[in-house]
């Protein structure tokens, strides 16, 4: 006999229903009307995994707790992986015993050691050669005349001496001429024998005839040209005055 029937009162008390026994004389319950609890050890859905060899984890589903005595393989395709250990900075400080080769490609490296500026402080004897500006402190002026009361026949042209300036920067061109009109050209050479036009010229004033002009030059040499064309007889006098320095 395999199980046995019985009566039993229902809930209601109104009545009696049957009840089948097992042949241990147990309930038989097949689950087709209510949910029956179940009892037993029961395990979360997610389950901590320990391995001796290598595992692959690819991050696709959710995060797992690992445990391996072995090397873990993180591919980090889906989720960033904490990673323990020894971290440095991106720039690593160098000691090296040998030379140190620096291409400066990437960033501005620091360089230590003495430095000296630009130009650097000189005590004892120097010799110097060449032509030395002065620069500041007494400065000597001196005056040269180019022509004194120099006479020009109508038609004609005048130049003056060559006069050597190498020593100088600093020109003052002045005088007066007897003919208000017309430029007076401004020369420069260095060997006193080829000349050009250096484009700064003298006007004479028209009420007094007088004329003035000061410049700075590199030239050696220097004179003025004066062509007459004024229909008459021209009387000229000019000087450069010229400054030390």
């Amino acid at each position: 006999m395999s199980s046995t029937t019985v009566l039993a009162l229902n809930s209601s008390e109104n009545g009696l229903e049957r009840m089948k026994l097992n042949a241990s004389k147990a309930l038989h319950v097949d689950g087709s009307a209510v949910t029956q609890p179940v009892s037993g050890t029961f395990f979360q859905a997610t389950q901590p995994v320990s391995v001796a060899g290598t595992i692959a984890v690819d991050g696709s589903g959710s995060t797992q707790p690992v445990s391996v005595a072995a090397t873990v393989i993180v591919d980090g395709s889906a989720v960033t992986q904490p990673v323990s250990g020894t971290f440095f900075q991106a720039t690593q400080p160098v000691s090296v015993a040998g030379t140190l080769a620096v291409d400066g490609s990437g960033s501005v490296q620091p360089v230590s050691g003495t430095f000296y500026q630009a130009i650097q402080p000189v005590s004892g004897s120097v010799s110097i050669s060449g032509n030395v500006n002065t620069v500041g402190g007494s400065l000597s002026v001196a005056d040269n005349s180019l022509w004194s009361s120099q006479s020009i026949l109508t038609g004609n042209s005048a130049q003056t001496t060559g006069l050597d300036i190498s020593l100088y920067r600093s020109l003052l061109i002045y005088g007066d001429s007897s003919v208000a009109m017309g430029e007076i050209k401004i020369e420069i050479s260095f060997d006193n024998s080829n000349w050009y036009d250096l484009g700064e010229n003298l006007y004479p004033d028209g009420l007094t005839g007088n004329f003035a002009k000061q410049l700075e030059t590199d030239a050696k040499y220097i004179r003025l040209n004066r062509d007459n064309n004024s229909g008459g007889t021209e009387t000229i006098s000019a000087s450069i005055m010229v400054k030390s320095g």
